[in-house]
Parts: structure tokens; C-alpha cells; sequence
């Protein structure tokens, strides 16, 4: 048995995409909510997060939609288990904005189809 139980770290970039008083949000398939961004894949270690968060909202939101990235609003750190190891995940949250596409933001209830209303 090893001495230390080294645990997985990984970081991720989420994209903050704000409209008025509203934000994007994410639903995934098995019901929760989320930002478009992800986990850099070991082929973006070297390079800067930011390029990890546009690969990750092209992935999610289309090719068609070109981001600018503003200044980390907030950093969170969570942590699960998976197959008896603990793993930890950083998060940096971005300010956000959209080029060149036009992201239909639909309300009528607070939450529906990918959108939050700030309250």
C-alpha cells in the first residue's frame, strides 16, 4: 500500500454569459444546472485557460458563437470521490461576452431552456 493517496486535481474555466439581468445557464441531461466551460484537456496544459474556455463554449454552444473573455469573477473548489479517490476540481468562473452570434435568451418561467433570471 503507497504511503500517500494522491488525489486527482484538475482545473476548470466556466463562462459567466450575462444579458441584461439575465444569465446563460446550462441544464444537463440528468437535471442539474450548469455554465458552458469545462475542464482543460491535458493537451491545454501549457496553454493560457482562457483557450480551453473557448474550445469548451464552441463545444457547447456552436462554432458560430465567438466569445470575449473579461476578469475572473470567482473561484470555487468542490471535491468528489470516484472509484475510492478523491478528486478536486478548481473552478474559475469569467465575465463573458458573445461576438458576432445572437444567443436567444427565452423566459417565462425562471428557469427554461438554458436560462436563469437573476432575481
Amino acid at each position: 500500500m503507497p504511503l500517500y493517496n494522491h488525489a486527482q486535481y484538475q482545473v476548470a474555466t466556466k463562462a459567466l454569459l450575462f444579458k441584461d439581468d439575465q444569465i446563460l445557464v446550462l441544464i444537463t441531461p440528468d437535471g442539474y444546472l450548469d455554465f458552458p466551460g469545462g475542464r482543460a484537456d491535458e493537451s491545454e496544459r501549457n496553454l493560457p485557460w482562457t483557450e480551453a474556455l473557448r474550445r469548451e463554449v464552441a463545444e457547447e454552444l456552436g462554432e458560430q458563437v465567438s466569445i470575449e473573455i473579461g476578469q475572473t469573477l470567482f473561484v470555487s473548489k468542490r471535491q468528489y470521490d470516484k472509484n475510492d479517490e478523491t478528486n478536486y476540481i478548481q473552478q474559475y468562473f469569467l465575465n463573458v461576452s458573445t461576438l458576432m452570434a445572437t444567443l436567444s435568451f427565452q423566459t417565462s418561467t425562471p428557469i427554461i431552456n438554458g436560462l436563469l433570471q437573476k432575481k
